[in-house]
């Protein structure tokens, strides 16, 4: 869009300045061979009239020429805000990249920490079987607890 608006104003300015009215104030003026007081009186006014035409050309293309270099120093301005303005979105999405990078090395180091804690959890678990296997063995048999008691109310018997 704006190389389209630069194109345009080149292209107007290219016009101005190639354009007709100063031609007539260039040329030279044809001359009489036989100069008379009317005649030199009209090539006077014409010459006159040609450079009035030739000023107010050239003022023109100076208006002109002002009007594009205030267009193109207010385009230079406002590229230099655009550029302030994507430098700026450049560091905060850095700094966003920068914090996205830590917090997944933060998940990682969560996810490993969740992988111990569940090792030693089944561990644990597996130590406990083991103790309840080993408790199971080690339990005697009814017949053996049954001589046990009998064995105790006998020496309560004895002792009595």
């Amino acid at each position: 869009m704006k190389s389209l608006k630069i194109q345009t104003l080149i292209t107007v300015l290219l016009v101005l300045m190639s354009s007709v009215p100063a031609a007539e104030a260039q040329s030279l003026p044809t001359t009489d061979p036989k100069p008379s007081a009317r005649s030199s009186n009209a090539s006077a006014i014409h010459a006159d009239a040609g450079l009035r035409q030739a000023c107010l050309s050239a003022a023109a293309d100076l208006e002109a020429t002002r009007r594009l270099a205030e267009a193109l120093t207010a385009e230079n301005a406002a590229l230099a805000e655009r550029l302030e303005a994507e430098k700026i979105a450049s560091a905060e999405l850095s700094r966003l990249a920068e914090v996205r990078r830590a917090e997944a090395e933060a998940v990682k180091l969560s996810y490993a920490a969740a992988e111990r804690v569940i090792a030693a959890k089944d561990a644990e678990i597996a130590a406990r079987d083991k103790l309840i296997d080993g408790l199971k063995k080690s339990r005697s048999s009814p017949w053996r607890r049954l001589g046990d008691i009998l064995i105790g109310a006998a020496a309560v018997a004895v002792l009595k």
